[in-house]
């Protein structure tokens, strides 16, 4: 009677042991397959974002392939930049000064009706980016003689690069109707791609970025 009476408590008990056991075990396995369940989502979620980044690169590339091959202007890969292939070298502006030459308006004026061309065209695509475009001057060393005062030379290369805008402006040209922003850059005498000699890639540049808008 005693060896029958202790057996079953400790039967009972055994069984209560194993059953926290594999409590225990249910626990730390479910715990351990929360963690990897997280983690595998934070994965999906991070390929998904650069599987979505890819396509839009590829068609953000495929986009600007038209303006690249444009005759107005030369893409300078190197520089990631646009200058308008007719004026390249050439002193566009007054010396020291915003104004334009009156010799170089067509130029520029047909400079941006081509980009409002490209714009227009990519807006009536099925998918169409928001672009920032960056209008740069620039002052020419041996050309402008205003070296010795780096602030100005800033503030002027600024205003040609907004003067070049307003005239485009006055001619009707307006890009706001695009999803496009525009910033205006004075580069001073300074800026990439630029000759050491006489700093000359042009005394103005375009460049392209687009937002990815996720």
């Amino acid at each position: 009677m005693k060896s029958k009476d202790l057996f079953w408590p400790g039967f009972v008990g055994l069984l209560t042991i194993m059953f926290v056991i594999m409590l225990v075990l249910f626990g730390l396995s479910f715990k351990v397959y929360t963690e990897k369940t997280k983690v595998m989502v934070e994965q999906n979620t991070r390929l998904r974002g650069i599987e979505k980044e890819y396509v839009y690169i590829k068609r953000r590339n495929r986009q600007t392939e038209s303006f690249r091959s444009d005759t107005v202007f030369e893409y300078l890969p190197s520089c990631d930049k646009y200058i308008i292939k007719s004026l390249r070298g050439k002193d566009i502006f007054v010396a020291n000064k915003s104004d334009l030459k009156d010799k170089y308006l067509k130029e520029i004026l047909t400079s941006g009706h081509a980009i409002e061309s490209y714009l227009n065209k990519i807006d009536k695509d099925e998918w169409t980016p928001s672009f920032i475009l960056i209008i740069e001057g620039y002052m020419g060393n041996g050309y402008d003689n205003i070296s010795g005062d780096p602030s100005l030379a800033y503030q002027t290369s600024y205003q040609r690069a907004l003067g070049v805008y307003q005239l485009w402006e006055k001619a009707g040209i307006v890009f706001q109707k695009q999803k496009v922003e525009i910033l205006f850059s004075g580069r001073g005498f300074d800026g990439i791609c630029r000759d050491n000699k006489r700093r000359k890639i042009n005394f103005l540049s375009i460049r392209f970025l687009s937002r990815n808008n996720f």
